[in-house]
């Protein structure tokens, strides 16, 4: 079974990212919801090479799909989980990781493999 060793899940709002990240933090998210037997499900994980508190916030924007989307749709991201990393480097590693592990662009919302950071 997949595993995130990630802190959270905590509500995807700015106020919330703003109280439980960090500010220039290097690290991986995944967003998702809480299921009918409260199980985090994962829809959508990405990463921050330097600030991930804004990375959140615009991962928000493009994968939650609004607000008649959260209305509509039981299943749209309204959570988030998130580590810390000490380099962009393992940053990646773990977003690949976790990107193979929950389904690839066959089953999360991402629309693309994770890149490598720039150098």
């Amino acid at each position: 079974m997949a595993k995130l060793d990630m802190d959270g899940p905590f509500d995807l709002s700015p106020k919330v990212i703003d109280e439980k990240v960090g500010e220039n933090l290097i690290g991986n998210y995944a967003l998702g919801y809480m299921n009918k037997g409260d199980k985090f499900v994962v829809k959508a994980i990405g990463r921050a090479d330097t600030d991930l508190r804004s990375e959140l916030k615009t991962a928000r924007g493009k994968f939650s799909g609004g607000f008649l989307s959260t209305l509509f749709s039981s299943d749209t991201p309204d959570k988030f989980k998130f580590s810390i990393a000490s380099t962009a480097d393992s940053a990646y590693q773990v977003e690949c990781r976790v990107f193979e592990s929950f389904g690839g662009t066959a089953k999360l919302l991402n629309e693309q493999e994770p890149v490598p950071p720039k150098a």
